[in-house]
Order: structure tokens, then sequence, then C-alpha cells
């Protein structure tokens, strides 16, 4: 398991096309994916879960990242633009 925090840089927080973007690279890896915010949680295949995270400009995500293809699904995700 791969456990790391990104801050969300982007002004309008993590708003559709960031977690589209998320939810794409979260697909197409055979893993599972914890995504956090403070106190709110929520499986990284789940689209809705992610919008309800409702991440502002400058909070930290955390994701923890496991399974069978985690170094690549880690190095996509921390590529990301969020």
């Amino acid at each position: 398991m791969v456990e790391f925090t990104k801050t969300i840089n982007d002004p309008l927080g993590l708003h559709a096309r960031p977690v589209a973007l998320l939810y794409d690279i979260i697909a197409k890896h055979r893993c599972d994916v914890s995504v956090s915010i403070g106190d709110r949680h929520t499986n990284g295949r789940d689209v809705m879960g992610l919008m309800a995270l409702y991440g502002e400009c400058g909070e930290d995500i955390i994701f923890r990242v496991s399974g069978v293809d985690e170094a690549s699904c880690v190095t996509s995700i921390r590529n990301l633009s969020l």
C-alpha cells in the first residue's frame, strides 16, 4: 500500500473536470484507491463520492492506493494537476 498527499492548487477547487480526470486514472488501474480530505472519505471509483469531497484550493488530499499496479496508479495521480 502507498499513501501520499497532494494539495489542491486549482482556484476552483476539486470541481468536475479534475474529478473526471482523477476518476479516469483510477478506473484504468487494477487497484483500490481511498481518497480523503479532512474527515471526508470516499472510494476513488465513486465519481459522485469524489465530487462530494468538496475539496477547496489549498486543502490536502490523502490517497491510499493498494493493488496489482499501484505504482503506476500513484505515478499517474501524482502527475495530475489538481
